[in-house]
């Protein structure tokens, strides 16, 4: 009996171990059991993946790449699956990533809900809708000639300086830091608006082009009539100060006879206030006036009602300065006159 309990002990125990061992196995090995299709995409560059890696959908692993191989035209092959329920249309895109900082790549597929049906099983997205992993060696490249111009030197002495001005300053450089990333969450939450303002910008440029002619003949009549004000700026500062002293005297005057300007303009609306009331009778005496000059002038007209020659006239008026002054006697050149 007691040996057959061990035997079971160590029956349960290889089995529990064993048992372990194959969910270790399937975890780290990410094995999936379930129905899969497969999907080929081909790409320009395919550097840096290899079978094996994921394939994500919205940062989702939905399956592994298969095979990576030489395709026509310079182009690389790269089969894949993705779990059978996920849905792969006919519009989805294919980008190569990096998973990692030590150069580990995935396969992300973008996938947007829109009628153009799922892609079929077996079939190959073409190079017009995959996009390659950033390649650092033309990256690095790219910064070469730069490097190769600067001066080591001169590099140190500027992270020395660098060095020595935010040296003690980490508050004030996390300020800008948060202020900066204010900004931008700013911005961002005004990109709507940022792009209307786009549009607005561009449809008024597409309007400026359209009528190019118009609006260098536009430019050319301004600087013309800048490049007359310019030679006639002597002429112009004269006028303006002549009429700053014509605005002056005005005042001058006005501000001494303010009072009898302001009593005046209350006497006139007063006028025109009653004038206003009495608006019936006013208009009855405007309506039979002619009439009555009319009549005037058939009685006048058949004898001798006013008996009186007018020689001579001179008109007597105030000055605005005080005083009066006469203008020139105007005669007539009759016998009874002289």
């Amino acid at each position: 009996m007691s040996a057959r309990r061990d035997g079971l002990k160590l029956l349960a125990f290889f089995t529990v171990t064993s048992l372990v061992t194959a969910a270790l196995f399937v975890v780290i090995g990410d094995l999936r059991f379930g129905s899969q299709r497969n999907y080929h995409a081909l790409f320009t560059n395919a550097s840096g993946i290899k079978p094996g890696e994921d394939v994500k959908v919205a940062g989702v692993v939905v399956g592994k790449v298969d095979s990576v191989d030489f395709a026509k035209n310079g182009l690389t092959d790269i089969g894949f699956n993705v779990e059978d329920d996920v849905a792969v249309l006919r519009s989805a895109t294919a980008a190569i990533k990096y998973k990692n900082l030590i150069g580990d790549r995935y396969l992300e597929l973008t996938v947007r809900p829109d009628s153009s049906g799922v892609l079929p099983n077996g079939a190959t997205i073409p190079e017009s809708r995959t996009h390659p992993a950033l390649d650092l060696d033309a990256l690095v490249n790219g910064f070469r000639p730069l490097l190769q111009g600067l001066d080591p030197d001169e590099t140190n002495s500027l992270a020395a300086s660098l060095v020595e001005v935010l040296n003690g300053r980490q508050q004030s450089v996390s300020a800008i830091v948060e202020q900066l990333g204010t900004l931008g969450n700013s911005v961002a939450d005004r990109d709507e608006v940022i792009g209307r303002l786009i549009d607005n910008l561009n449809l008024v440029l597409k309007t400026i082009n359209s009528r190019d002619k118009q609006f260098a003949g536009l430019v050319d009549g301004l600087q013309e009539l800048v490049t007359g004000l310019n030679k006639d700026r002597g002429t112009l500062t004269d006028a303006l100060q002549r009429i700053d002293d014509v605005s002056s005297q005005t005042a001058g005057v006005l501000a001494d006879d303010r009072p009898a300007i302001a009593a005046d303009i209350d006497g006139l609306q007063r006028t025109a206030a009653d004038l206003n009331a009495s608006t019936d009778t006013l208009q009855l005496v405007l309506a039979k006036l002619p009439e009555v000059y009319r009549r005037g002038a058939q009685v006048s007209g058949y004898g001798s009602f006013v008996n009186f020659f007018l020689c001579g006239l001179a008109i007597r008026y105030p000055e605005i300065g005080g005083g009066y002054t006469t203008t020139p006697m105007l005669t007539v050149p009759a016998e009874r006159c002289k």
